[in-house]
């Protein structure tokens, strides 16, 4: 009885792993050649994308518009900067791509061309894009009308100067190219129009004129193809591509990314985007200077009337008084009294800009405009500032987002956090200048007590002498800067500079890279059916090899039986030799073995259901034991499908067991020989129309007693267990039982039936055979194929 074996169910067997991957070469074969077939097409068909790149410097904010602010000194606030995350989030924005692409208007028409090969015979795979002025026409849309966007329109050249227009979709968009706002859904299309050279086609779908090209030519082995865009779908194609980066966390150099099909419309987009950036930054640096140039100029106004109004008071006032010079008492007096007046003014102007920037705060919704001109407290400077850097950066997202949007809600938050705290300062200064403005009109009222005491005269020539001068210095402060704000705005310049142009990375394209694509095959055609072939082993429940009996059952097992032809099991007979033959040699010596000192001489041979090989197994284990010097006897008892007959060439409508069994026939009529010596048969005979109630007779009993004291052994070919109850009727004369399973063919669930038999003891002395096993499909027997060659078999 062969031992069994099993392996722990964590424990992986590389050698078995590769073994059972070995028997399975058919579909890495499959998975290898579709996986080259697919990379192959792949590579046909997949445009070559070309990668591109270039480089700018954001510089460091310290020229331009920002340099006169410094020479003004109206602002005591720090240097702001702009952030380089802040940079780059402007440059790869959607409003500076929609803003690059304006520049570039022949972007809104894309050229394709489809040459007649053998991959675009049903439909065309094999595409590339084409810059302008390399196809032989030009497409000019009408920017005023809707257009049919992002279809492709098939051109077809014609005679003469023709152009025929067709296109076909379940659905399309009609969309403003120069804005991208869709104007309607357009189902079912169907265009097919034609059109002259140089003259417009007024189309509910399409306003264009075709325009040839000279110099380029037109090839019957290509078809044409155009496609409109509209600006939203370029953007959003060319921002989703751009990738902007800084070369390092120190650096203010960045590096701009983007790949397409089409060299040249990449360097353009590149070159015009950095262009446009570089653009915008300087305008809105010399709208800085201009609105401070403007805000010195309103300051000039009205400080120049104050001043003459003052000289002129001056004036009057001596000419009418008489008076010439004060006394040095009087200019002291006068003079504190000035100082005093002039902080007093200082402090209610600053209360009431402080009231007038509380009530903006509170009340506004705009917080851009938000100036901290005048305030010296750094505390409200940062604030201020933070506001109008908040509220412009909403501004700017507003523009493309909608209130819902995150940032926008995170902004708001932080806006509303900045007002509080705002507010809380403001009306903490207010409150200071209130003190400070309660102890200089103390100081006042005591100086004023001392100045009534001066002449009238010389206390009004100095009241107006001081207002005058002070008139005087500050008109000069603000000619002197608007002077310089003047030289700065004529000098303005950007601090963003380009390093490199867009170059392309690389000699050539990025992708697809052959090698790449072939490893992805390579990998795919082995990893797929690497996969399917586990899957296949781990969902097949069909019994392989002992390793699976054992996870299912205990019953010993008697042996295998090899796996063989048609003709190796019609001469199994007349010259038992090869694998099939050894196999049941096999098995002999182990029921001998099993049988040793004990009476087992009436052997029933079953299976689960029919095809197992259960009449196979029974035919050649009695031609066995007969060729090994005992005397046995074949007793065909499965008597609804009999089959014993056919392998002995015996007339099966000869008297057999049902006759026997009926008393139509005596036993020497039903008992043949087969032509082996020692080896006699009695076959089923006519088919009964009640085999059970036949083998339940005290005639059946009978004759197995007499058979057994006749022969050596007596083989019963019994029906399956699986599916009638003749078996169990005969089970009461059996000394043991050779159950058949058939490699690859039994299932598990119903092996698990005789097993439940078995344990419950309702049968004894039963072993198992695995019938139709291919050793070398077989991991397990793997090493039986050779060792049955052993001694000259085949």
């Amino acid at each position: 009885m062969e031992p069994r074996t099993t392996t722990a169910p964590d424990e992986l067997d590389l050698n078995e792993l590769f073994f059972r991957l070995k028997n399975r070469w058919p579909l890495f074969l499959v998975g290898l050649l579709v996986a080259g077939a697919a990379a192959y097409l792949y590579l046909q068909v997949k445009a070559p994308v070309y990668d591109f790149r270039s480089t700018m410097l954001l510089g460091n904010q310290s020229s331009g518009s920002k340099r006169a602010q410094e020479l003004l000194q109206l602002l005591e606030v720090k240097d702001r900067g702009v952030k380089m995350e802040d940079e780059i989030g402007l440059i790869s924005s959607a409003g500076m791509v929609r803003e690059a692409l304006l520049r570039l208007p022949e972007f809104q028409v894309s050229y394709f061309v489809a040459p007649n090969t053998w991959l675009n015979k049903l439909r065309d795979l094999q595409v590339r894009e084409l810059p302008v002025g390399t196809v032989p026409f030009r497409v000019v849309p009408d920017p005023a009308a809707p257009q049919l966007s992002g279809t492709r329109v098939a051109v077809q050249i014609l005679p003469n100067g023709q152009y025929r227009l067709q296109a076909k979709a379940d659905r399309a968009a009609l969309s403003s190219l120069p804005t991208g706002e869709l104007v309607r859904q357009v189902l079912d299309l169907e265009l097919d129009e034609v059109v002259k050279a140089g003259q417009p086609l007024r189309h509910p779908l399409l306003s264009i004129t075709i325009q040839p090209v000279p110099g380029v030519p037109s090839t019957a082995n290509e078809r044409y193809s155009f496609q409109l865009n509209d600006l939203t779908s370029l953007a959003e194609g060319y921002a989703g591509r751009l990738v902007v980066r800084n070369l390092d966390h120190e650096s203010r150099i960045i590096e701009l990314t983007t790949k397409g099909t089409v060299p040249v419309k990449e360097k353009q987009f590149l070159d015009t985007l950095m262009s446009v950036f570089i653009a915008a930054d300087l305008h809105e640096k010399n709208q800085t200077g201009r609105k401070t140039l403007d805000f010195l100029d309103n300051e000039i106004a009205k400080l120049s009337q104050s001043r003459s109004q003052s000289a002129s008071a001056l004036s009057s006032f001596r000419a009418s008084r008489g008076v010439v010079d004060v006394s040095a008492q009087s200019n002291s007096g006068i003079q504190q009294l000035s100082n005093l007046e002039l902080e007093r003014s200082r402090v209610e102007s600053q209360r009431k800009f402080y009231e007038n920037l509380l009530h903006t705060v509170r009340f506004s919704q705009d917080m851009s405009a938000l100036s901290a001109a005048g305030v010296t407290d750094p505390v409200l400077n940062s604030l201020i500032l933070q506001l109008a850097d908040l509220s412009t950066q909403k501004a700017g997202l507003v523009v493309n987002a909608s209130d819902r949007n995150p940032l926008v809600a995170v902004l708001d938050e932080k806006i509303k956090g900045l007002k509080a705290s705002l507010e809380q300062n403001l009306n903490s200064s207010i409150r200071s200048s209130n003190y400070q403005l309660s102890d200089l009109n103390k100081q006042l009222s005591r100086v004023r007590g001392d100045m009534d005491r001066l002449p009238e005269n010389e206390r009004q020539l100095a009241v107006l002498k001081n207002k005058s001068d002070f008139n005087d210095k500050n008109y000069n402060f603000l000619v002197e800067k608007r002077a310089e704000a003047s030289i700065a705005l004529a000098t303005n310049a950007t601090d963003k500079k380009v390093i490199d142009a867009a170059t392309m990375a690389g000699d050539g394209p990025s992708a697809p890279r052959p090698m790449f694509v072939g490893l992805i095959a390579l990998l795919a055609g082995l990893l797929t059916p690497l996969g399917a072939a586990l899957l296949l082993d781990k969902t097949n429940r069909r019994i392989q090899s002992k390793e699976d009996l054992a996870e299912v059952t205990k019953i010993p097992m008697l042996g295998v039986v090899a796996h063989g032809t048609h003709a190796d099991r019609e001469e199994m007979l007349t010259t038992p030799k090869g694998p099939i033959a050894e196999s049941f040699r096999s098995i002999r010596v182990n029921l001998q073995y099993l049988s040793a000192g004990l009476d087992k001489k009436v052997l029933g041979v079953t299976s689960s259901v029919p095809g197992e090989g259960k009449t196979f197994c029974a035919v050649n284990l009695a031609a066995e034991l007969a060729q090994s010097g005992r005397r046995v006897v074949l007793l065909e008892t499965d008597l609804r499908r009999p089959t014993v007959a056919s392998y002995f060439n015996l007339d099966p409508d000869s008297p057999g067991l049902s006759n026997y069994l009926a008393d139509l026939n005596p036993l020497e009529e039903c008992l043949r020989p087969t032509g082996l010596k020692r080896f006699d048969v009695i076959t089923c005979g006519e088919i009964p129309p009640n085999p059970t109630e036949l083998l339940e007779t005290d005639r059946m009993g009978a004759l197995i007693e007499h058979l057994r004291a006749e022969y050596d052994y007596v083989l019963l070919d019994t029906p399956p267990v699986g599916y009638v109850s003749e078996y169990f009727v005969l089970l009461r004369h059996l000394d043991a039982n050779v159950y058949v399973v058939r490699q690859n063919y039994t299932d598990r669930s119903l092996v698990n039936q005789i097993d439940e038999l078995y344990r419950e003891q309702k049968i004894k002395h039963v072993y198992i055979i695995i019938n139709d096993v291919h050793f070398t499909k077989t991991y397990e027997y793997r090493y039986k194929q050779k060792a049955y060659a052993y001694g000259g078999y085949n």
